[in-house]
Formats: C-alpha cells, sequence, structure tokens
C-alpha cells in the first residue's frame, strides 16, 4: 500500500516564494504556470494558489494559464503619461510621421511617444498605410481614417493602459514584415537602452529579428533614465528620433554605435 505523506511548508516560506514569484513576474513581464512550478519546484496546483493569492493582493494580473505584471494598476496610466513630455512627444510625433511614405506597412507601439507619431499622421492622412498596433487608442484613432488600414496584435488587454500585453504581442508580429517600426523606451543611458519589463522587450527583439527599421522615440526626459530590462547595449541598428542634442547625449555617455539621428 502507498502511503503519501503531505508536508506542511512553514508560512514564511510561502511568503518568501510567493513574494519572489511577484518580483520575477514583474521583471519578465509574464509567466506561464509551467515556468513558475519548474523555476521554484512546485506543482501545477501550488503554483496556481500563489498566483492567485498574489491576485488578491493586486500584485499581479492572472491569465490564463500563467500572470501577467500588474504594471496596469502600478504604473501612470496611459491617459496620465501622454500629459508628461507633451510638447517634445508632438515634435517627436511631427518628425516620425515624416518619414512614413504611401503605402508603407509599419508598426505603432503602444507607448505615449510612439502614439504622437500615430497623432501626426492622423493629421498627414499619408494614403495607403497598414498600420499594426498593440495601443487600442492608436487603433481608435487611425481606424476611423479611411486611408489607413488598422490591424491590432493579440494580448491581454489592459484597460488603463489602453494596450494589448503578454507574450502574444511578440508572437503575432511575426506574420507581419514592416518597413518601420516605432517604438518607445524607459531609459537611454551609458548602459543602452532600458525599458519596464521582458514582454515590451520582446517586442523590439522580434521587430529587429524580422529585418524592420526600428526608429527608437525618445523624449529627452528619458536620456540618462534607466529601467529594470535592458533592450540593447548600444544603439546600433536602431534610428534613434529624439528632442535631445548630442551634447545632451555625450553628457549621459550614451553609446550611440551605428545609430541612425535624427534630432525632430
Amino acid at each position: 500500500m502507498l502511503v503519501t505523506l503531505a508536508v506542511k511548508v512553514a508560512r514564511h516560506i510561502v511568503e518568501a516564494r510567493r513574494q519572489s514569484i511577484a518580483t520575477l513576474v514583474r521583471e519578465r513581464g509574464y509567466l506561464p504556470i509551467q515556468t513558475i512550478s519548474r523555476q521554484f519546484r512546485i506543482s501545477p496546483a501550488t503554483a496556481r494558489r500563489d498566483l492567485d493569492e498574489l491576485v488578491s493582493q493586486k500584485l499581479l494580473t492572472r491569465t490564463h494559464g500563467g500572470a501577467l505584471s500588474d504594471f496596469n494598476r502600478q504604473f501612470a496610466s496611459a491617459d496620465e503619461r501622454r500629459k508628461v513630455d507633451a510638447a517634445a512627444k508632438r515634435v517627436i510625433g511631427a518628425a516620425g510621421a515624416t518619414m512614413i511614405h504611401p503605402g508603407m506597412t509599419i508598426y505603432i507601439d503602444a507607448g505615449t511617444t510612439p502614439f504622437a507619431v500615430a497623432e501626426a499622421l492622423a493629421v498627414r492622412r499619408t494614403p495607403g498605410i497598414c498600420v499594426v498596433t498593440a495601443s487600442l487608442a492608436v487603433a481608435r484613432l487611425l481606424g476611423e481614417i479611411p486611408e489607413f488600414e488598422v490591424h491590432l496584435t493579440a494580448g491581454l488587454y489592459l484597460g488603463r493602459q489602453e494596450m494589448l500585453a503578454g507574450p502574444q504581442v511578440a508572437q503575432s508580429l511575426r506574420a507581419w514584415h514592416f518597413e518601420l517600426a516605432f517604438v518607445g523606451c524607459e531609459g537611454l543611458d551609458a548602459d543602452g537602452v532600458h525599458n519596464s519589463q521582458d514582454d515590451v522587450v520582446a517586442v523590439t527583439h522580434v521587430l529587429r529579428e524580422l529585418g524592420s527599421r526600428v526608429v527608437l522615440c525618445l523624449a529627452r526626459s528619458k536620456v540618462g533614465a534607466h529601467a529594470p530590462v535592458r533592450v540593447a547595449a548600444d544603439l546600433n541598428g536602431f534610428t534613434l528620433l529624439t528632442d535631445a542634442s548630442r551634447s545632451e547625449l555625450a553628457k549621459a555617455h550614451v553609446p550611440l554605435g551605428d545609430a541612425i539621428l535624427i534630432q525632430a
């Protein structure tokens, strides 16, 4: 006869594990149940209980088969972020829109600086543009204009951020080829380009793998800033679109690499 003994784990060990899970989800943006189970050597059922408890603490968002970092609540909302550096974003957006020519297929990320490119494009009404985006705000803005064809990526809907998120975003981009891709970041310093979480960074990596011309839209306030996840060690292969001057970039020891610098 086989006898199974249930071993009760000390409360402080359980709490420490759950905090470690929450930290890892914040760093990576998304974690599936299988990864949590394997990494922390717990059963899938225990992993689900841990996630449910972290959801009740409002530390993350539960998804089908995993968990997503709860930056939907903890990060400033899309509306709040659009008001920050608004003048700089308008200048960057106008410069970005001039790069878009009739017949192009482009990607516009969910950041508020790339959104400024969409706003400028809506004014210019460059004909025959196919736009793919993870931003509900971009889709609403450009989807009403007959000159544009608009497609949304897959992903989990985050209402406060007006975006789709999770690993499905990067995965769904592999079906496309983009002449231009407008992305943002949370910081650019001597250590390279940084963003908030792994699943956001994965989008930029896929765009570069696809051979897209990736335009990094960056307000000068982000120069010298840091963020949890590094996108790249330098700007090799990027087109940097910024209102920052060369002297400001040099002062922050930004490694330009072979980046094309366009100053808005």
